[in-house]
């Protein structure tokens, strides 16, 4: 009895560990001065394998985010299926970073959710998988992990970088 205790403690700080990590791959997204998302209808096959693949440059959708502020919950975004930018919500949780922007009782939720491109030099995420919905459930500004669970199957699948990582933005000043 006493090991089965042991163990459960074991696996409920490894669980709590693991929660943190994922959180952790989030936060210099989460603090981006840009986010660039390319989101496709469905997927084309490899030729050679079969397998489903995201073709880059044969998106259906490109999203744009600017200012990423997790902390303050904002960024701004710039989709290709309207005009202008927008101001949307950003809520980071341990499973994903969703943006989310809310018009006339329909939200577009953007769920960025897992690391598709590590580097290993320098310990942060390259590339993300994401997915894109329009959802008609108010619960997406307060459990947006809850939603997304249940259209993640119906959603568009995509990808997601945060632009400048280890660059300089270029200065508008002229030497």
């Amino acid at each position: 009895m006493r090991f089965a205790i042991i163990a459960l403690t074991l696996l409920c700080a490894a669980a709590g560990t693991a929660a943190a990590a994922d959180r952790g791959q989030f936060a210099a997204l989460g603090k981006s001065r840009f986010v660039h998302c390319a989101f496709y209808k469905h997927y084309d096959k490899d030729p050679a394998s079969g397998d489903p693949i995201m073709v880059e440059g044969r998106a259906d959708a490109l999203m744009h985010f600017q200012n990423v502020d997790a902390a303050r919950s904002r960024a701004s975004a710039i989709y290709t299926r309207m005009a202008g930018a927008r101001d949307v919500l950003v809520v980071q949780t341990d499973k994903a970073l969703h943006f989310i922007d809310s018009i006339a009782g329909m939200s577009i939720l953007t769920t960025v959710h897992s690391c598709l491109e590590f580097d290993e030099k320098r310990g942060v995420c390259l590339m993300f998988s994401a997915a894109n919905a329009r959802v008609f459930d108010a619960e997406v500004r307060s459990d947006p992990d809850k939603v997304y669970e249940k259209i993640k199957d119906a959603a568009e699948p995509g990808f997601c970088d945060h632009s400048f990582i280890g660059t300089q933005e270029a200065s508008n000043s002229t030497r």
